[in-house]
């Protein structure tokens, strides 16, 4: 669910969310921003006048943790992510490799010799890394094509990120499809629209009927392709990264939304008609 664009809450979404919760719905929090830590976000929700407990939000971070515990994994991780990111697997009692983050000499002789080392690696994650750059990324090759067996784990996979009206970024995705090509595998994806997120889901919240879970979200590729992996029902509001044009575009597909909306403010008009 979407409360806020990069800058900015969404006009109306604290009420919104207030109001679900009047009504007694449960609201969790699916997001692909492990970027803020979970402090930032509580901060911003009770800003909106909404309480919310780390439990309610779900970010690649703690999804990877999730998953990592599931598996029972132990070894040295190489990861490419924001330091908010990294901090989160330490404290899980991870062991983490990262960098290198200082300019190289421009010699391909330097840079492999920098890249190419013998750390014994387990597995290799990716999210968001303001800081990516050529020999962070033959670093995580390098560990991937070396060792059959190390994990390829991925976060956030957005292709583009939006910041706000008119401006878009590009996403992570780009350089984890340039791994995964470089590789010849895919990543186990615990961002959205991820599979395996979906079994961390619904096994978490207990969903044992999510047909009855309503996913709201602005994102077409991330939140209404995840929707449908889970069986969820959706709602694309356009108040964020996908136009009217975009939605009837996706008509068909598992992108396609089954309402939409032009904001989250709006249930707040639709909870007054049901009170009438």
């Amino acid at each position: 669910m979407v409360e806020h664009n990069v800058y900015e809450p969404i006009p109306g979404a604290g009420t919104a969310l207030q109001l679900f919760r009047e009504h007694g719905k449960r609201v969790k929090f699916i997001t692909n921003n492990s970027v803020r830590p979970f402090a930032i976000y509580q901060e911003q929700f009770l800003a909106l006048g909404v309480d919310v407990e780390e439990a309610d939000i779900v970010h690649p971070a703690r999804s990877i943790v999730r998953y990592l515990r599931a598996q029972r994994f132990e070894g040295l991780i190489y990861c490419l992510g924001t330091e908010n990111f990294k901090a989160t697997l330490r404290q899980a009692g991870f062991e983490l490799l990262d960098g290198p983050s200082q300019p190289l000499p421009e010699s391909f002789h330097q840079i492999l010799a920098t890249v190419h080392d013998e750390a014994p690696v387990r597995a290799v994650i990716v999210d968001i890394d303001f800081n990516v750059n050529y020999p962070k990324l033959m670093r995580a090759e390098r560990y991937l094509k070396r060792c059959a067996d190390c994990l390829l784990i991925a976060g956030a996979s957005d292709k583009t990120i939006h910041v706000r009206d008119g401006c878009e970024i590009i996403g992570p995705g780009g350089f984890l499809g340039m791994l995964e090509q470089a590789v010849g595998r895919r990543a186990v994806l615990l961002g959205k629209p991820g599979y395996h997120l979906r079994a961390s889901v619904v096994q978490e919240y207990g969903l044992q009927q999510p047909s009855r879970t309503l996913l709201i979200g602005d994102m077409l590729e991330q939140d209404m392709e995840f929707g449908s992996i889970c069986g969820f029902q959706k709602l694309l509001v356009l108040s964020g990264g996908a136009t009217k044009a975009q939605m009837l575009q996706a008509s068909n597909s598992p992108q396609a939304p089954d309402y939409y909306a032009e904001s989250l403010g709006d249930f707040i008009e639709l909870f007054d008609k049901i009170n009438v």
